[in-house]
């Protein structure tokens, strides 16, 4: 196995690596569609890599998935931009009918996957290397389209982001180039399976593979831009020091989010210029946000969450080590926690655990 061929398997692994650790945070809305999204994307890469390889006859069965899978991915794409840049966070029932196209064209498949493993490689040859196979030769190819589609939608909204938005904004935009790139770069290289030779689908799949290895140093990078995305800012100029221009309810509603549901508090490094960049506002703009709206300093609202948090499992969990619930919610030493919880609630959390236990039982 060559080095190359290394790199796209790695890559491949990586993008459901990264899917799996979105999977495993807070199930909303966002988060789902993105972990879909670099899910699918890696059974692009490492479908790519069977079909340069010729290893694709052992698995014949794969084959006939890429078509579903690239028409799946155009409308996933395009509702992550749409929860980054707007305020969508479910799918409604006319967001059913995107995935129209894919429903028929997998009605379509579905003899094709009931084959024997033997009948998909002949159909899988024939396609490949004979002029046999048309309707199905027109699918695949024609398959490109409608994603490519879906994608400039995406694209347009990422350009007038960049034209628009804060300067943070630009890192999102870079985050969600890439993964542009990626899913076009990868459903051509799907699409044009029968037309390309071997060495422009091995060329398309390192090209892939890079772009993966580049989206995910971005993303550790930037790890809350690329669930967040930033709060939008009028075209006004604004001081630094000064909330002028900011749009203080998307603001809220994005910090708000950040808390309650992907709980950023219990990051023990979370800091002021940290979760400002997160919000597309400077240290500056947060704290003065913090103290007219919350009437707290950033240490003070960092810690009401996590000392609330540490309230529930304090009584949730009775057999839980105390050091260890204060870890879990982002205070790095125990000392630092028992300040902390005693400066909120004038007892300490034994004080409180038993408490509470004592008045549950009364």
């Amino acid at each position: 196995m060559s080095i190359i061929d290394l790199i796209i398997i790695f890559s491949s692994g990586l993008s459901l690596v990264m899917a799996l650790g979105l999977i495993v945070r807070p199930l909303y809305f966002r988060n789902v569609v993105l972990a879909l999204i670099l899910g699918l994307m890696g059974f692009v890469t490492f479908s790519l890599y069977l079909l340069y390889s010729q290893k694709v006859y052992d698995y014949p069965i794969l084959f006939f998935f890429q078509v579903p899978v690239d028409l799946c991915l155009g409308p996933l794409l395009y509702f992550y931009v749409e929860s980054l840049t707007g305020d969508k966070e479910r799918l409604k029932r006319k967001d059913l009918l995107h995935f129209l196209p894919l429903l028929v064209i997998t009605l379509y498949l579905i003899s094709y996957f009931l084959y024997t493993p033997n009948v998909q490689r002949e159909i899988v040859y024939g396609l490949l290397n004979q002029n046999k196979h048309i309707m199905l030769r027109v699918i695949f190819t024609g398959s490109v389209f409608i994603p490519v589609i879906y994608i400039a939608a995406p694209m347009v909204r990422i350009i007038h982001q960049l034209r628009n938005g804060n300067p943070s904004e630009k890192k999102i935009v870079l985050l969600l180039s890439f993964l542009v790139l990626w899913a076009i770069t990868g459903i051509v290289g799907i699409g044009g399976t029968i037309a390309l030779s071997l060495t422009a689908l091995k060329i398309i799949n390192l090209l892939v593979s890079m772009v993966i290895l580049c989206f995910y140093l971005l993303a550790q990078r930037y790890p809350y831009l690329m669930q967040y995305g930033t709060v939008h800012v009028s075209n006004e100029s604004y001081s630094r020091s000064h909330l002028t221009g900011v749009d203080l309810d998307n603001l809220d509603k994005q910090l708000t989010a950040m808390m309650e549901q992907e709980k950023v508090y219990c990051d023990e490094e979370i800091s002021l210029p940290k979760l400002g960049e997160a919000l597309g506002v400077t240290p500056h703009q947060l704290s003065q946000f913090l103290n007219q709206h919350f009437n707290k300093n950033f240490n003070s609202f960092i810690n009401g969450y996590r000392i609330e948090d540490a309230k529930k499992l304090l009584v949730e969990e009775p057999d839980r080590n105390t050091l260890s619930i204060a870890l879990s919610v982002g205070f790095n030493s125990y000392s630092a926690f028992h300040s902390a919880f005693r400066k909120a609630t004038g007892i300490s959390p034994a004080e409180y655990r038993k408490s509470q236990i004592r008045n549950g039982k009364s």
